[in-house]
């Protein structure tokens, strides 16, 4: 963090940006350990799958593989925007980074900032929040949105634009306020361009390309029709023999609940390369890495399939 206005002077304000940044420890802690505690479970998830001798035993494992592919991405996500989050002051405005959100607020758009201590009403917290993820919006004052972009609920500072409201929580609360009242006090010369960067436009520019989205919805489908196919064998085969011996003698049948594992593995392969592409494709030299990644996942299905269809043959 650079030396703030009044130790380094008109000039130095004139000339540089002021990046600040929210206190990342405890969260990057916290996002740690559930990633491990949920990857755990789907570890756990997986073995008893490849376990269990009747199906019935097979949901309490199924339902630890669908929480550990529901919220690991997610978390890594939100780990992800923690460590890409930032505050940065300047005469044109401020901005704000959280992830794959930005906002640009020009300097005549915004209207105060102030500390959420220093308000008669205190805007009310998203609904779902912990250490490192303070994020979402809420209603506030006469109907208008506060968007929290913040990893705590301490020490919150709320931007006041025309329209909507911003908490953030920079680690140097007063040096942050601080500066903005020196930049303001010198004024504008250069207003930077308004601008609106939500994670929601990156699928929609995903979805844009045809046949990306085609390979996509194919690589979906295909996951739910390995599924349909598997819990639709289980119930008419007792014992499925995986692979051959060297002799070319088929091995020792298992039983046949063990083909879940099929679509339990095509789906965590789905969803990893479909997170891991969505990173790759927001920067264009990448965009290549993005689309084998994609591809990668649809001729992986149509091999679990094949696969299937050589087990049952």
């Amino acid at each position: 963090m650079r030396p703030g206005p009044f130790e380094s002077g008109i000039t130095e304000i004139m000339e540089e940006k002021f990046t600040f940044y929210p206190p990342k420890q405890m969260g990057t802690i916290i996002h740690v350990m559930l990633m491990l505690i949920f990857s755990a479970g789907g570890v756990w998830g997986i073995w008893g799958v490849s376990h269990v001798d009747i199906a019935p035993q097979l949901l309490p494992y199924i339902a630890l593989i669908i929480l550990f592919l529901a919220t690991v991405p997610y978390l890594i996500y939100r780990l992800y925007a923690l460590h890409r989050s930032a505050y940065i002051l300047e005469r044109g405005g401020i901005i704000l980074h959280w992830g794959w959100r930005s906002e640009n607020l020009p300097m005549e758009k915004v209207d105060w900032v102030y500390r959420v201590e220093d308000l008669e009403t205190a805007p009310p917290l998203p609904i779902i929040h912990w250490p490192g993820a303070v994020t979402g919006v809420r209603r506030f004052q006469r109907g208008s949105e506060v968007e929290y972009l913040a990893s705590g609920t301490r020490g919150l500072i709320i931007i006041s634009t025309d329209n909507r409201y911003y908490a953030v929580s920079p680690s140097q609360i007063n040096e942050f306020i601080s500066t903005y009242h020196a930049l303001t006090e010198l004024g504008t010369i250069s207003p930077i361009a308004p601008g609106s960067v939500q994670p929601a436009l990156i699928l929609s520019e995903v979805f844009k390309i045809r046949p990306i989205l085609w390979i996509l919805i194919g690589g979906g489908l295909l996951n739910i029709s390995l599924l349909i196919w598997t819990l639709l064998v289980i119930p008419s085969r007792d014992l499925i023999s995986l692979g051959f011996t060297p002799a070319g003698v088929p091995h020792e049948g298992l039983d046949s609940v063990r083909l879940v594992l099929f679509p339990v593995l095509n789906t965590t392969a789905y969803l990893a390369n479909l997170v891991l592409g969505l990173f790759l494709f927001r920067n264009q030299e990448n965009r290549f890495l993005a689309y084998l990644l994609w591809t990668g996942s649809l001729l992986v299905a149509i091999l679990f399939h094949i696969g299937m269809l050589f087990i049952l043959t």
